[in-house]
């Protein structure tokens, strides 16, 4: 099912968060999301799974219209979501929060994010890196039709990247659209097969890694000047 975002809109008070953002991803497309911080990365991400209300313009996966969906009701029409700040239940086991009110074997996810022998421990007990392959575990025991990744790599070590790019390969199906926001370009470069960057909420590059490096606009965005030549 394809994921058609349509003159999206988002404002907090008078401040546009987004402003008229329209996107359309393809099953199986890995889509990075970059921009400088305030970008409206992460409000697109929230106008998708539910948890804003864009003040215009609408969300579609395949013929099932998102926008006005509570956050549970979007999970359940196949959108899985991971966070900056993994969001995880503390006091609960490593299994339960894979469960997370589902009734499903955590076993196939835990052995998927290498956490099997942590299972019966309590997720406050996890490291950074441990807490955030618990989150894509249990956003992944949902079976989405499209992921949506907010900054999975950051606060990690090369190594630990280079691990969490290892089990992004392996979530990657062909009927599953993977949204990912990064700041670590090389995470970009390495998985995605297109880059969107927005800048104050607009969107004002849709292409490949090797096109965004040359683009004036983008180049403006993150360096304050056009590129030389």
């Amino acid at each position: 099912m394809t994921l058609a975002i349509e003159d999206l809109s988002v404002s907090f008070g008078r401040v546009s968060a987004l402003d008229r953002v329209s996107l359309t991803v393809a099953p199986g497309e890995r889509v990075g999301l970059v921009g400088p911080n305030g970008a409206g990365k992460t409000t697109l991400l929230d106008a998708i799974s539910g948890l804003v209300r864009p003040s215009r313009g609408t969300v579609h996966l395949g013929a099932t219209r998102l926008t006005g969906l509570a956050p549970a009701q979007v999970a359940r029409a196949g959108v899985g979501r991971t966070f900056q700040s993994p969001r995880l239940a503390p006091w609960m086991t490593v299994a339960e929060n894979v469960r997370a009110g589902r009734a499903i074997d955590a076993a196939p996810w835990l052995a998927l994010t290498a956490l099997e022998r942590r299972r019966d421990e309590l997720a406050v007990a996890l490291t950074p890196a441990e807490g955030r392959r618990l989150e894509l575990a249990r956003a992944l025991a949902g079976h989405p039709r499209v992921l949506l990744l907010d900054e999975p790599s950051g606060g990690l070590t090369a190594a630990e990247t280079d691990g969490l790019i290892g089990l992004l390969e392996r979530a990657t199906a062909p009927d599953r659209i993977l949204i990912l926001v990064e700041h670590k370009l090389g995470v970009i470069r390495r998985f995605t097969d297109r880059v969107v960057v927005l800048h104050l909420g607009e969107q004002i590059f849709d292409g490949s890694t090797a096109a965004m490096g040359r683009d004036t606009r983008v180049l403006e965005a993150y360096l304050g000047r056009a590129p030389a030549g």
